[in-house]
């Protein structure tokens, strides 16, 4: 059995006011900057990705990877993989605003990807936010079956 942290991702916490209430602001800057920033941070893939490396701290799975591109062809990618095992985690962001996952173009391109992984010997393991908890049991039964 494998002992899995739980872990306070802020879900309880107030935020931060970024800046003092009397504190001035600095004027904009002239120069446009595109800053890239992230609408929702995801919890599940942040527990994932937990459970993953406290599974490589207790040299339970050997290294894996975040965005492992399997195909250099059609630069597929794997949200997580462990190479070694050729084992692959996707996480389906069915609930995003933004999801490809949900249109019929989109989940057609994620069934080629996974067909393309399979024929090559790849092993999926894919979540949503309904079953990402099942992850740390799953890779159990994935290595107890090596």
């Amino acid at each position: 059995m494998v002992v899995v942290e739980q872990i306070n991702l802020g879900m309880n916490s107030k935020p931060k006011p970024r800046f003092d209430k009397t504190e001035t602001l600095p004027p904009p800057s002239p120069t446009k900057v595109a800053i890239k920033v992230p609408t929702k941070i995801s919890v599940e893939k942040t527990a994932i990705e937990f459970i993953l490396k406290s599974f490589l701290q207790q040299n339970i799975i050997p290294e894996y990877v975040a965005e492992h591109r399997f195909d250099q062809e059609r630069r597929y990618r794997f949200d997580w993989a462990i190479p070694s095992l050729m084992l692959a985690i996707e996480y389906e962001g069915l609930f995003s605003d933004k999801s490809g996952h949900t249109t019929i173009k989109g989940y057609s391109k994620d069934i080629k990807k996974y067909n393309l992984a399979t024929l090559q010997g790849w092993k999926i393991l894919r979540y949503t936010a309904l079953n990402y908890a099942d992850l740390a049991q799953d890779i159990e039964l994935f290595l107890s079956k090596l």
